[in-house]
């Protein structure tokens, strides 16, 4: 199991900073003006309760300061989850600068557990916004184009309050999260008052409806627009004020959440030895497509309303025999910031691997087990890179994604990362990351598990890198699968 649950948590992280204020300590070297003459104008703190299937799992801190310059975000969120039987500890930070309006100027993120950081920060200029993030100090950078400048997680409820929204309104806004690092709208719904429950006494609030990424959030506001509570239903997550204390109080090991169990999904009858089928018909309910990668080579979307989906295992003996560098697909074979392949140390890594070899086929299947070898199996709750991974040879999932993309990159082979769900030993299915390669067609490879090609049981939700990985969230707690039909080799 501790093969594929790094990206449970992964899921989780994302889960959270889709409606969880981020946090930073003030870094000295952030860019933003730093003039001794302005002045603060206001400061207002928040302490929020998180909590998973009503288990608290952390807090958030904001702390928002108004100046003549802007607005200063400062956010601190810990989470504490089970992962593997023993507890682990996920700090997020941010550090973020905004108009008077808060939309956004730059940011710093950092997230660290176990050990493990990662590092990102970005600055807006005009109509584009330049992500770097560190990998062994080394800086790797990308620009996304914008259509809007956009505002960060922090200032939708701001948002409201300035605009003065009242029942019956609705907006929509650009929004930037750092965590995820993907650029989207948030559509804010302002409804009429209703009671909500916060442990165990009603209140009555104003609701709020937030859908990013087809993720829908509630938030209920008192008369002065102070949170009362928010939350996200299909996840089964809340956020609520508590007192300094309270927020801070130790989560116990006996206390934390295990999200192993809360993120599988169980099809209704077993799946069997995925390893031993060759053909699969699977029905997806209560979900729609939208947004999703549901469509591939060997991935058929056959029916839409319901999800129809024929899987097929890649015969290899019928692919082309193609020698690196392969031409086709060139988009999939450029280096970005979580995927170092024109590194040296990448390179040089690539070339132990597979030696003298040209022939693609036989160039994938040294770099799946060369992965599968290299790294320990350790769930590492990261914005994974590629480098990184190199140094210090261990993580899950996303970890074993990111370092055979960049290898098999680096090697002329065209490559991307799936995430979406693996069946375990036939019971249940459980999120997971791996890749796909073009050898004429794109076949999927799991070096997590040591597979070229990847069996049967990998179902693909969406491809691409931390952008587009937050997607997969709209179907947590929604998914249910059918086994339909199946055929043995």
């Amino acid at each position: 199991m501790k093969k594929f649950l790094g990206l449970v948590i992964i899921i989780a992280i994302f889960a959270v900073s889709i409606y969880l204020i981020l946090k930073i300590p003030k870094p000295e070297n952030l860019a933003v003006d730093q003039n001794p003459m302005s002045t603060e104008l206001n400061t207002t703190e928040e302490w929020l309760g998180v909590f998973l299937q009503g288990q608290r799992i952390g807090y958030s801190f904001t702390k928002i300061t108004k100046t003549d310059t802007g607005i200063i975000v400062e956010n601190r969120s810990r989470m504490s989850l089970m992962m593997m039987n023993a507890q682990r500890t996920v700090d997020t930070h941010i550090y973020s600068h905004t108009d008077h309006e808060y939309v956004l100027k730059e940011f710093k993120l950092h997230l660290e557990t176990m050990g493990h950081e990662s590092r990102v920060e970005g600055i807006v200029e005009g109509n584009k916004l330049h992500l770097t993030a560190y990998s062994q100090g080394i800086p790797h950078t990308q620009t996304i184009n914008l259509e809007e400048k956009p505002y960060l997680p922090t200032a939708i409820e701001e948002v409201i309050k300035k605009k003065n929204m009242k029942p019956g309104d609705e907006i929509t806004i650009p929004y930037f999260d750092p965590t995820t690092q993907s650029s989207t709208r948030a559509n804010i719904k302002v409804l009429d008052k209703e009671k909500v429950s916060v442990f165990g006494e009603e209140y009555s609030g104003i609701k709020v409806e937030i859908t990013i990424m087809g993720l829908s959030e509630i938030a209920w506001f008192d008369d002065d627009f102070k949170l009362i509570k928010r939350a996200s239903p299909a996840m089964g997550m809340e956020m609520i004020p508590l007192s300094k204390e309270e927020a801070l109080a130790d989560i116990k090991p006996a206390e934390a959440f295990d999200l192993l169990s809360f993120f599988s999904v169980k099809p209704d009858k077993p799946l069997g030895d995925a390893g031993k089928l060759s053909f699969l018909k699977l029905k997806l309910m209560d979900i729609t497509p939208t947004d999703l990668d549901l469509d591939d080579d060997f991935q058929k979307l056959v029916g839409q309303e319901p999800i129809i989906l024929e899987l097929y295992v890649p015969e290899l003996a019928e692919l082309p025999d193609l020698d690196i560098p392969i031409k086709e697909h060139d988009e999939f074979l450029k280096p970005s910031v979580y995927i170092q392949c024109e590194n040296a140390q990448i390179i040089a890594k690539a070339k132990e691997i597979v030696g003298g070899e040209k022939n693609a086929k036989k160039i994938v299947d040294r770099l799946v087990t060369g992965v599968y070898k290299m790294l320990e199996k350790t769930p590492t709750a990261s914005l994974p890179s590629a480098i990184d991974v190199l140094k210090t040879k261990e993580g899950d999932c996303n970890e074993h994604a990111v370092l055979f993309a960049a290898l098999a990159r680096a090697q002329g082979i065209p490559t991307k990362i799936y995430v979406g769900l693996v069946s375990l030993q036939g019971s249940a299915y459980f999120y997971h990351a791996w890749c796909a390669v073009w050898l004429g067609k794109w076949v999927p490879v799991d070096p997590t598990f040591n597979q070229f090609p990847a069996d049967i049981g990998h179902l693909k939700l969406k491809e691409g890198e931390v952008s587009e990985w937050a997607k997969v969230l709209k179907v947590v707690g929604k998914l249910q699968i059918r086994i339909l039909d199946s055929k043995l080799k």
